[in-house]
C-alpha cells in the first residue's frame, strides 16, 4: 500500500506547487496544465525529437532508480550510489532539455549565464566519472564512451562551428546538432540499460 503513496503524494504536491506558481507568476493556470502544443497552436510534431529525447532521459533515470531501489539490499553501497547518482544526474539533464534551463531560466531566475551552467556541470560531469571510475572500468562502457562523444560533437557544433555550418547548410545545421544530441541520449539508456541488465543477471547467477 505505501508504493501508491510514492507516485500519488508527489503527484499531488505538483498539483499545489502549479497553483502556487499560477498565482505568483501571474501565468493563466490553463497555460500550466494544458499541452504545449494546444496552448500555442502550433503542430504537434514541433520539437518532435526533442520531445523523444526527453522520453529517453526518463527512460534512462526509471531505470537507475528502479535497480536501485530493488537491488539495494543485494548488492554494493558504492555500486547503489552509482546507480542513484546517475539517476540523478540523468534527472537533472531531464529537467534541463525539458524547460530548457541552461537556455533561459537559469540566467532569468538563478542569475546563472549559459556558460557558468555549463561549468558547473562539467565538474559535476567529472567528479561523478572520478568517484565511480572503477566500477564503469568493469562495465561494457563503450555505449558511455559514445554518448559523450555525440554530446561533445553536439556543444562543440553549438559553441564553435554552428555560424560556420549555417552559412552553408542553412536550418540543416540544427539538425546536425540535434542529431548528435539524440544519438547521445540513445548510447546513455543503452548504456544504463545493458548495465542494469547485466547487475540483475549476475545477481540470479549467485541466487541460482
Amino acid at each position: 500500500m505505501w508504493q501508491f503513496f510514492i507516485t500519488f503524494i508527489p503527484s499531488v504536491l505538483i498539483l499545489a506547487l502549479i497553483t502556487i506558481i499560477s498565482k505568483v507568476s501571474n501565468v493563466n493556470i490553463y497555460e500550466l496544465t494544458r499541452d504545449p502544443a494546444s496552448t500555442a497552436d502550433i503542430s504537434p510534431i514541433i520539437g518532435v525529437l526533442s520531445s523523444l529525447g526527453i522520453l529517453l532521459w526518463g527512460a534512462t533515470g526509471s531505470i537507475c532508480f528502479f535497480s536501485a531501489f530493488i537491488l539495494r539490499k543485494v548488492i554494493s553501497k558504492k555500486i547503489i550510489w552509482f546507480l542513484l547518482s546517475s539517476a540523478f544526474l540523468t534527472t537533472y539533464l531531464l529537467f534541463d532539455d525539458l524547460f530548457l534551463f541552461h537556455e533561459y531560466l537559469s540566467e532569468s531566475n538563478f542569475w546563472l549565464g549559459e556558460k557558468k551552467l555549463y561549468l558547473i556541470l562539467a565538474i559535476i560531469t567529472f567528479a561523478y566519472l572520478f568517484v565511480f571510475k572503477r566500477i564503469i572500468l568493469e562495465t561494457r562502457y563503450i555505449f558511455l564512451l559514445l554518448a559523450f562523444g555525440f554530446f561533445g560533437g553536439s556543444l562543440f557544433v553549438d559553441a564553435i562551428i554552428a555560424d560556420y555550418l549555417e552559412s552553408f547548410l542553412g536550418t540543416w545545421m540544427y539538425f546536425i546538432e540535434d542529431g548528435l544530441k539524440w544519438l547521445g541520449i540513445a548510447c546513455w539508456l543503452s548504456y544504463f540499460v545493458y548495465t542494469s541488465h547485466q547487475l540483475f543477471v549476475s545477481r540470479l547467477k549467485k541466487v541460482d
